[in-house]
């Protein structure tokens, strides 16, 4: 799984890239996008009983991971299978990244960059592989990007900062035990509520889903596979995007490195 022309030059002003003071380079399944819906707190099975604010804070904090880089494949329901590059930046509350597709060499340079700055509403532009450029509506927010499941929303905001957090009981994902968060924006999302299910033991984020304001459900975000990044957290390695009616989008990312040096120009389109 993960967080950017007139709007690009807007989303970068104001925030600092993060520069490396190491190169690290491993082979993970991840990207990410998907810091921001399944990264789990460092919450251990010892710890003591947290209420909602601090499991939400800690979340957050591990979600605002600096910059970072990697690669994804992405299948939808209808066959279509897309290879995106993605570099992102999140930090005190604030996140930008660019999503670019490499393959198909149909779709080569078809790119998407997104802002969000703290408390604020996100913005975002969209440019086609034939160069056509369209700033992204208010009313967008929810839609698919790329003609996927995951939606433009999923891939900017961290839920875990939104002001209303909540204990929402126990249950078991598979063969894991989650505590369960319920999560509500303050106008600042086009999302009325997100549910996740964490895994205390893994301290991972087994499935998350994203409700409208009306209390519709829009989507399902489940981790089909965990593994070790590159400081030796578990992750998400796979994951599902599912929307109600049965369209799918399979996740699979690869090569993320963390703590890399970006600059104004790896967010610009």
């Amino acid at each position: 799984m993960a967080q950017l022309a007139p709007l690009a030059q807007r989303c970068v002003a104001g925030l600092t890239p993060a520069h490396a003071s190491r190169d690290v380079v491993g082979s993970m399944r991840l990207f990410p996008l998907l810091f921001v819906l399944l990264t789990a707190a460092s919450l251990r099975a010892e710890d003591p009983v947290m209420n909602a604010g601090q499991l939400a804070s800690q979340m957050a904090s591990l979600v605002e991971d600096g910059a970072s880089s990697a690669r994804v494949r992405m299948k939808a329901s209808d066959g279509q299978v897309l290879q995106v590059q993605i570099k992102s930046l999140r930090s005190g509350g604030s996140a930008r990244t660019v999503y670019e597709v490499l393959w198909p060499q149909q779709r080569k340079g078809e790119k998407v960059a997104l802002l969000q700055s703290k408390g604020e509403w996100p913005r975002g532009e969209k440019i086609s592989a034939a160069g056509e450029r369209s700033e992204i509506g208010h009313g967008e927010w929810s839609k698919g990007m790329f003609g996927t499941g995951l939606a433009y929303a999923d891939v900017i905001e961290n839920f875990f900062l939104w002001p209303k957090q909540q204990l929402a009981g126990k249950e078991s994902v598979g063969r894991a035990d989650c505590v369960i968060l319920e999560s509500r924006p303050a106008g600042n999302s086009p999302h009325g509520k997100a549910r996740s299910w964490i895994d205390p033991d893994k301290r991972v984020v087994m499935r998350v889903e994203k409700y409208d304001v009306s209390g519709k459900l829009l989507r399902t975000i489940a981790t089909t596979q965990v593994a070790k990044d590159d400081a030796g957290r578990n992750i998400p390695a796979g994951m599902t995007v599912t929307q109600p009616g049965g369209a799918t989008t399979e996740i699979d990312g690869s090569n993320i490195r963390h703590d890399v040096s970006l600059t104004d120009a790896d967010f610009a389109l």
